[in-house]
């Protein structure tokens, strides 16, 4: 520690520009994780409920009285959702599987990489890369010079499979694992409500007092 402090006080403007810029990109990444995790909690708790709507009428009007068949029928209707909901991202993420082989059967490329910044999806996306190369000094990780524009967006004509494959691998992908943990959500749910509609609960009872209960409302009787 004492080494690496006299070291920062004689950074250059440079380095002291990229250090900036790390901690920037830092937290902006840390935002952004926080709010993708936000909405996929909140996606989730939206997802958790539906499984009250799946067994609803059947607790309500006793057609199932005890918690084993409840959670035996609140998973056949869980997993029937849930083929429901992930049959199309599926389906998305075949065509990009299919083009993608076909694609490097063609071009017999079988290393080809669909999110490339050459000729790949990623052309149609800015990119940065550092300017400089590691000289493998001690503090190497911060004097590797600056960031750099790598590229920027543009069609490419030998691309065509990775802008095909890259959406479909994404919003495929990204759906079927929504799908996934809304059927995680709900799995939970159910054992929780299977828990509480059919818990026997002694909190709060006495035994005394529901004896003195009995007997007054006997008595009761008998004087009528």
């Amino acid at each position: 520690m004492n080494i690496f402090i006299p070291s920062l006080v004689t950074l250059s403007d440079n380095d002291k520009r990229l250090i900036f810029s790390i901690l920037l990109i830092v937290i902006i990444l840390l935002v952004l994780i926080g709010f993708l995790g936000y909405l996929l909690f909140r996606i989730m708790k939206w997802q958790s409920k539906k499984m009250d709507t799946l067994i609803h009428d059947v607790v309500v009007n006793k057609v199932i009285t005890d918690r084993k068949h409840l959670v035996k029928y609140g998973r056949s209707k869980n997993w029937a959702l849930f083929f429901k909901q992930a049959y199309i991202p599926l389906l998305i993420i075949i065509v990009g599987v299919v083009v993608l082989i076909i694609h490097n059967a063609v071009n017999d490329y079988w290393n080809y990489n669909p999110f490339s910044t050459v000729d790949g999806f990623g052309t149609l996306f800015w990119t940065w890369k550092a300017s400089g190369e590691f000289t493998g000094t001690q503090y190497d990780i911060i004097r590797f010079q600056i960031i750099v524009l790598d590229n920027t967006p543009h069609l490419v004509k030998e691309a065509w499979a990775g802008y095909v494959v890259g959406p479909c691998f994404i919003v495929g992908g990204t759906w079927y694992l929504i799908s996934a943990m809304s059927l995680l959500a709900r799995t939970f749910l159910l054992y929780k409500r299977s828990r509480e509609v059919f818990e026997k609960s002694l909190a709060g009872y006495n035994q005394s007092e529901a004896s003195k209960t009995d007997i007054a409302v006997q008595q009761e009787s008998s004087a009528e």
